[in-house]
């Protein structure tokens, strides 16, 4: 696998040609204080914090690309409408970090800026971005091709979308959010009173026992490499928001060979039928027999030092500026 990662940083080197590099990025406590728009921002919990920016820019700034940083969406959607005649967007490639707002699409919005301008852009289209934003539909998509899901509703309205089951535990989400965003320990319960439906939407899943499990991957030009698939070690059964927002976890690599196998494999599959281009992550959870279900997938996963992106490149001895550079070269 180092080989063949570090193939393709030699083909960087040869094939950008690339000069400005334009990050859009939100920053706690800084992108809500320059945001002169009236808008629904999202929880701090999904903007970098600034020892996390400082790890991603200057990664960046070792890729030999000029950079220019936008703090807000709207900072670099009127840069570019204002300098769009001056601009030679041949030159131009867009690192989208973006994602502030509430709504489902709200991580759509830049790439589909950027696909109407005809800007180059890291990440996935907007339609590929919002449907795995939705866990009820992308999961739908996944159990047609026999990839396995936690049984899943949908609470909207009031009303039940799917099919009623029993289990032994539940877990309760946020339909559209990142994985552990507003999630605590309580939201783990043993029994749910399917005659008692508020009218707040959320999503119900079956909470799978066992070990959680998180699979990076790059697109090459369609050609998918699927990095080690990374265990995520907690104190807790689940990564809440407080974990989460503390880094309170650690990675290490899952030993069974043929379990790492079927997950990579899975994860491919996923991603090609979901159309994820560029980069991206599958999450899993792995029951005590090795029957797996993916639960999340990332189209914008975090690669700061503390992500299963960057454990991986740890251990094959290369730096954060490599993992950024191929980044940039899966979107080219």
């Amino acid at each position: 696998m180092k080989q063949l990662l570090q193939y393709y940083l030699q083909e960087f080197d040869k094939e950008c040609s690339k000069t400005n590099l334009f990050l859009v990025a939100n920053l706690k406590k800084y992108t809500k204080k320059m945001s002169y728009y009236t808008i629904e921002h999202a929880s701090d919990s999904e903007f970098f914090s600034l020892s996390e920016f400082e790890e991603i820019a200057s990664a960046l700034l070792k890729t030999g690309l000029c950079l220019n940083i936008f703090y807000t969406e709207m900072e670099f959607i009127e840069y570019i409408l204002k300098n769009y005649m001056n601009l030679f967007k041949e030159d131009i490639l867009v690192y989208n970090l973006a994602r502030d707002g509430i709504r489902e699409g709200k991580k759509s919005l830049i790439p589909s800026f950027c696909d109407y301008f005809n800007l180059d852009y890291t990440g996935s289209n907007a339609l590929t971005v919002s449907l795995c934003r939705n866990k009820f539909i992308w999961g739908a998509v996944a159990n047609r091709f026999n990839i396995a899901t936690p049984k899943t509703v949908c609470i909207s309205n009031g009303k039940v979308l799917g099919e009623i089951f029993e289990a032994p535990k539940y877990i309760r989400k946020e339909i559209s959010q990142s994985a552990s965003i507003n999630l605590s320990e309580d939201s783990i319960i043993s029994n749910f009173d399917w005659r008692k439906i508020d009218t707040q939407d959320f999503l119900l899943q079956e909470f799978i026992e066992g070990i959680e499990v998180e699979v990076p991957f790059f697109n090459f030009k369609g050609e998918y490499v699927v990095l080690n698939p990374v265990r995520v070690v907690s104190k807790t059964d689940i990564l809440t928001s407080e974990v989460s927002d503390r880094n309170d976890y650690t990675f290490e690599y899952l030993q069974d060979k043929s379990l790492c196998k079927k997950l990579k494999e899975a994860t491919e599959k996923l991603a090609q039928y979901l159309d994820i281009s560029t980069y991206g992550r599958v999450d899993f959870r792995i029951k005590s027999d090795g029957n797996f279900f993916a639960f999340d997938v990332a189209t914008m996963p975090y690669t700061t030092k503390h992500s299963s992106f960057h454990y991986n490149f740890y251990k094959y001895n290369l730096t954060m500026a490599d993992l950024h550079k191929l980044i940039l070269f899966s979107s080219l």
